[in-house]
């Protein structure tokens, strides 16, 4: 799916189960994952982890590295207090997409 992105991840052969796409590192959208939602925003969720985050550095290069109909109206926004506690916490994987 994302083939930008070379996470951290306890079975390299397998894609994490939540993806969060980053736009201008201030927007965050869950990419994939929407069964873990719920949990995701609770303080003290239970949820697959590392959730990872690919950061771009815009909807376009976000639509040109997923797919032309990329559209951030599709996915869930996640609010970015939440995003900073997945960090602070060491749940989440982060990195840039290619060519962003």
């Amino acid at each position: 799916m994302l083939d930008a992105t070379n996470p951290p991840r306890k079975d390299p052969g397998s894609e994490p189960r939540i993806i969060i796409v980053a736009i201008q590192r201030t927007s965050y959208y869950l990419f994939k994952g929407d069964e873990f939602l719920d949990q995701l925003l609770l303080a003290d969720g239970v949820f697959p982890t590392p959730a990872l985050c690919v950061h771009f550095d815009s909807h376009i290069d976000a639509a040109q590295i997923i797919g032309a109909g990329f559209s951030t109206s599709n996915y869930w926004a996640v609010n970015p207090e939440i995003v900073d506690r997945l960090r602070r916490n060491k749940q989440l994987a982060e990195t840039e997409a290619k060519g962003s």
